[in-house]
């Protein structure tokens, strides 16, 4: 099966590259260097795809920032978090047990796209749902 690949529209593709790499991510491939820059790049993290467009670029340019959350299961979510914070890369929070199996803390990059970094909780770390109203987690 192929995988889906998020495209997403930056402002500065370069500045994109740094913050992706602190969150684990490799570059396999650049575009063109244009006056502006470069145009685009293809990362990569344990198999999942990313593509960076320069907003000058997208097709769909001046439509408004997409509402999207993008999830990255990872190994050792603890020692992630403690990187970005050591670098100043500020996150929504420290990682978190949730009540559906996952500790997790969600970070936004430069261009404001939300990433829910998570990875599995044993059983015994679970915590109890919550009881009636909102879902806690997943705002």
């Amino acid at each position: 099966m192929r995988p889906i690949i998020a495209e997403l529209t930056v402002q500065d593709v370069d500045a994109s590259i740094y913050w992706y790499r602190e969150l684990g991510f490799s570059v396999d491939g650049e575009g063109l260097r244009d006056e502006d820059g470069l145009q685009w790049a293809s990362l990569s993290h344990g198999g999942r795809l990313v593509w960076l467009l320069r907003a000058d670029l997208a097709p769909d340019a001046g439509m408004g920032p997409p509402r999207v959350r993008l999830y990255l299961p990872v190994d050792d979510i603890d020692a992630i978090y403690e990187r970005l914070a050591a670098r100043g890369i500020a996150t929504e929070g420290a990682p978190q047990n949730q009540w559906y199996g996952l500790r997790e803390f969600s970070v936004r990059d430069p261009d404001g796209f939300r990433w829910i970094l998570n990875e599995p909780l044993p059983e015994d770390e679970t915590p109890p749902p919550p009881r009636g109203g909102a879902l806690p987690g997943l705002a």
